[in-house]
């Protein structure tokens, strides 16, 4: 088991490492941004629930607004 999480960066399994990578990548994208992860993820998945897709990814937030 040791072994597993070391290989797997402390997670359980294999394809949890994979979906780690997957939202840390989104998270520093969103970051580069200038945008809110947690804001811009809780709006993307109102809008799924609402509207069954996902709206497009934001622009560029500009500094100073």
């Amino acid at each position: 088991m040791n072994r597993l999480r070391k290989n797997s960066q402390s997670n359980r399994s294999q394809k949890g490492a994979a979906t780690q990578a997957v939202l840390m990548s989104v998270f520093r994208t969103l970051k580069l941004r200038a945008l809110s992860p947690t804001e811009t993820l809780a709006h993307a998945l109102r809008h799924l629930l609402q509207h069954n897709e996902l709206p497009p990814l934001p622009g560029r937030a500009v500094a100073g607004g």
